[in-house]
């Protein structure tokens, strides 16, 4: 069993817990509760909307009120949190099978993602050393359209607009494939990623095109490329120690409110889709589109780093995967 760091607010839940016992869930999320503007609050809406007659109680906690997503991480596997709404990174050191989900152009678009969980055994793998660890990993939810290029200086219609332009890196393996792609890269934590970009240690990231609207990244990042990349994925985690010690009927509740989440989450983005665009122009933003047959050569040219990226035998299951739902 893994070790896990007690911080601050492991602490004041642990205290909690000490109290009597009340049939609260707590849900972090990531960003502020508002099931208008934020994907994951769509998520807690709509499964705390399934809960509603229950004698479960729903408490929603906004980024950063229970900690970073490290300490969330280890306050799930604790029994602390119940749900836990999750970058998928916080787990791959569990899980690293879970490398999977942000190869770069492996999926075509979030429909074949979706169909990949539901219809092949790869959630249930990933969850083999999660569960040991006391986590549940329950599904992915998506924080908008899949992943395209913001940037400051230029139009990017074709592979090569790349060159001479430097992308901030969400890790090493991002950092990969964007040195694949002929850019450069440079890992910058995400709440410096404005300054970052307006002192010119980076220009631009790759993210789905709401995080530039949601942040007001737009005031300079003025131009996008949607690449599809990858979804825009993050996690629904569990507490495998809370949800075990469910009854049956309770169980069964929760698995629906679950699944209620995840349609909320995808009701919000297909919505979001017909709006983003519209947002992105009057923001003043310069949206343009591959070129034919660029995205085919950025395929080709991050492939290799795949295997890089994860094991022999965990690409496997993924390419697998792929052709059994291609096929």
């Amino acid at each position: 069993m893994k070790a896990f760091r007690i911080g601050t607010a492991t602490a004041a839940l642990a205290l909690a817990m000490a109290l009597p016992a009340a049939a609260e869930i707590k849900i972090a999320i990531n960003g502020a509760n508002d099931p208008e503007t934020n994907a994951e609050a769509a998520w807690a809406a709509g499964f705390s909307a399934a809960l509603e007659g229950t004698e479960l109680e729903i408490t929603v906690f906004p980024s950063g009120t229970l900690g970073s997503e490290d300490e969330r991480f280890d306050q799930v596997a604790q029994g602390l949190i119940e749900v836990n709404l999750a970058t998928a990174s916080t787990a791959f050191g569990m899980s690293p099978l879970m490398k999977g989900v942000l190869l770069p152009f492996m999926f075509e678009d979030n429909d074949e993602f979706d169909t990949i969980m539901a219809e092949t055994n790869l959630l249930a793998e990933m969850n083999v050393p999660l569960l040991e660890n006391g986590v549940r990993l329950a599904g992915f939810n998506y924080i908008g359209t899949s992943i395209g290029m913001h940037n400051a200086k230029k139009p990017i219609t074709k592979m090569s607009d790349l060159e001479g332009l430097r992308f901030r890196a969400l890790n090493a393996e991002q950092l990969a494939y964007q040195e694949a792609l002929g850019a450069t890269g440079t890992i910058v934590a995400w709440s410096e990623v404005a300054n970052a970009i307006q002192t010119g240690v980076a220009d631009g990231y790759f993210n789905p095109p709401n995080s530039a609207i949601r942040t007001g990244h737009t005031e300079f990042l003025v131009h996008f490329t949607q690449a599809n990349i990858s979804p825009s994925t993050r996690t629904v985690l569990l507490s495998e120690d809370w949800y075990a010690g469910l009854s049956e009927a309770e169980r069964a509740q929760i698995d629906a409110a679950v699944e209620a989440g995840f349609k909320a989450n995808r009701a919000w983005i297909a919505q979001w889709s017909k709006e983003v665009r519209q947002k992105h122009q009057e923001a003043g933003v310069t949206l343009t589109e591959l070129e034919p047959g660029e995205r085919d050569k950025m395929v080709a040219a991050t492939g290799p780093t795949w295997a890089d990226i994860m094991s022999e035998a965990h690409l496997k299951l993924f390419t697998d995967a792929l052709d059994q739902v291609r096929n």
